[in-house]
């Protein structure tokens, strides 16, 4: 093993003294292809350093998107947090190939402190300047931690105001959605939409009226596609809605029941004596019919947004 250990950066400091005492408290498993290693809320008090073979993590995100995180390969290590900060990772590990990792726990971390100080404290000062390096290195790294962890997740993700997604989650799961879609050869719809007299509504009643006015809009909205799709606030009143698995036609009569339901609702007590009536837009667009690829897909919907304000407003318009 002490020949292995020379190839690797964390040991690369030790002479081979050193090493002879530093690996009996070293342990090699292997990792058959698509085996789990941790998951992202296991805590194994464990340092993970790859030997051999090929790690990858995902972050696993609301609505089950799946996040590409990091990769790693021989001489990278994970676990740090586990074992020095006693904390789960931020994402689930497996082996992408068949591979082999050699593990040092928590338990043999603490002898080797007990037993040998000197040869403890060389390693975990290493170990804690590589960690630094990595995260310097990385932004993504350390993003991911800000971005995703367990406090400021629900922050990042969601609208202020109305507590739905926000556009940088639909990002994320527009693309994650249609990846899956055109591998599986399923269909997804967007629907982009906006308030067609919001202006008017804010310039005539106030912002505060119009606030409330999305408010009753979301939850209107949410009651008809709870089981259909998810719903994002694009930027102030306008919106997106993904409906994985849905094809034109279904889309369409989403669309349809959405804006009816508007045109009808009660908006009256928000409205006072002024002669404004709320009514929205829709524009769609659905892979495969409409659009193969994603930068289509979304062109697509606003375009089709745009056309049914063109044609008279309180429309649903899918441009093919």
């Amino acid at each position: 093993m002490k020949k292995l250990l020379k190839q690797i950066d964390i040991f690369t400091i030790f002479n081979d003294d050193e090493l002879s005492r530093l690996e009996r408290y070293l342990t090699v498993q292997t990792f058959e292809k698509d085996a789990v290693v941790i998951k992202h809320d296991e805590i194994k008090k464990s340092l993970f350093i790859v030997l051999n073979g090929k790690i990858v993590s995902i972050l696993k995100l609301p609505e089950g998107i799946m996040r590409n995180h990091g990769k790693y390969f021989t001489g990278d290590f994970f676990g740090v947090t586990s074992v020095f900060g006693n904390k789960p990772p931020v994402a689930d590990y497996s082996a992408a190939e068949k591979s082999e990792l050699l593990v040092i726990h928590e338990k043999e971390l603490l002898e080797l402190v007990e037993n040998d100080t000197v040869i403890a404290i060389k390693f975990m000062s290493h170990l804690l300047n590589l960690t630094i390096r990595q995260l310097r290195e990385s932004s993504n790294i350390l993003a991911d931690v800000v971005q995703w962890g367990e406090n400021a997740s629900r922050r990042v993700i969601t609208d202020e105001l109305t507590g739905i997604y926000n556009r940088e989650f639909l990002e994320d799961a527009l693309e994650n959605f249609f990846d899956i879609s055109k591998s599986n050869n399923k269909p997804l719809s967007l629907l982009m939409l906006d308030i067609d007299s919001y202006r008017k509504i804010n310039e005539d009643l106030g912002r505060e009226i119009g606030n409330k006015i999305i408010l009753e809009l979301v939850i209107l909205i949410r009651s008809i596609i709870s089981k259909h799709g998810i719903i994002a606030r694009y930027g102030g009143d306008e919106f997106s809605i993904l409906l994985p698995e849905a094809d034109l036609t279904k889309a369409t009569a989403i669309a349809e029941q959405i804006r009816k339901e508007v045109e009808t609702y009660d908006f009256s007590k928000y409205l006072s004596t002024k002669h404004v009536t709320p009514t929205i837009s829709i524009g769609i667009s659905s892979f495969p019919e409409t659009a193969t690829d994603l930068i289509t897909f979304r062109k697509k919907a606003d375009a089709s947004l745009y056309r049914a304000k063109e044609v008279g407003k309180n429309k649903v318009v899918c441009i093919k």
